[in-house]
């Protein structure tokens, strides 16, 4: 999928990820080779998620990325570098960042445009819906095959988004193609590349009709539904910033 032929040049520009407009829909697409999660990725995400909420205008929000992957989970490499504190502050940053896409005051659609791999699919259940693209790439939560847990935050809201499909997808990691993620009720739609982004406007523009959504009345409504995720999350937050870590967990199992 060639993004800039749908949508031109972004308004926005930071990090390898970019903002940009289709009307009322803000759309940010992710060029940064298999889109791994870090705190630059995580940081730039929460700015022009800022520049999304100041304007007034918006009624709903896209992600996508371009290429291979939509993405490819943690940056293992660059956690592996890291000081323990480092890594610290790190998970911290991701669990607030995805509670922050799950309680977005403003609908919601994950774009899958290519492959979306554990924290990538953590991210993606983030969001109210997702589209898939049927023609190339896997939806996979592969942390049972990369010796990998979740924490009981990622379970919470997983559950309620994976429905029947939560143990074939979790406890045994099932590779999803597109047609089979749309007939265990994953993503909403399964488009073509070339109409990835145009079924993903399509389907915001159902929800939400000439008016958008009442922001606040969203982002409660989110909190309500998701409200044991939200208390697991706070707790675990909690836990992990007033514990000392002197090691980095990720350096040996790479």
């Amino acid at each position: 999928m060639n993004v800039s032929e749908h949508i031109g040049k972004p308004i926005k520009a930071l990090n390898g990820l970019e903002l940009h407009y289709v009307g009322d829909i803000a759309i940010i697409v992710m060029d940064c080779g298999e889109n791994r999660l870090n705190l630059t990725f995580v940081k730039g995400f929460n700015e022009l998620m800022d520049d999304i909420e100041s304007n007034s205008s918006c009624k709903g929000l896209i992600t996508t990325g371009k290429g291979k992957f939509y993405s490819n989970g943690l940056d293992l490499k660059w956690l592996a570098t890291q000081t323990a504190e480092d890594v610290k502050e790190f998970i911290v940053a991701l669990q607030k960042w995805l509670l922050r896409l799950l309680l977005f005051p403003l609908p919601t659609v994950a774009a899958l445009n290519g492959h979306t791999f554990a924290g990538g699919a953590l991210v993606a259940f983030a969001h109210d819906l997702r589209v898939q693209n049927r023609e190339k790439g896997w939806l996979c939560f592969n942390e049972v095959w990369i010796n990998r847990q979740f924490s009981h935050f990622h379970l919470l809201y997983l559950r309620t988004k994976l429905g029947r499909a939560y143990c074939d997808a979790l406890v045994l990691g099932k590779r999803y193609t597109a047609r089979e993620a749309l007939n265990d009720g994953l993503v909403s739609a399964t488009p073509s590349s070339a109409l990835l982004l145009s079924e993903s406007i399509h389907l915001l523009k159902s929800l939400y009709g000439n008016s958008g959504y009442p922001r606040e009345s969203l982002h409660l409504m989110k909190a309500d539904v998701y409200r044991d995720a939200v208390a697991e999350q706070q707790s675990e937050i909690q836990k992990a910033e007033i514990t000392s870590v002197t090691e980095n967990p990720f350096v040996s199992k790479l």
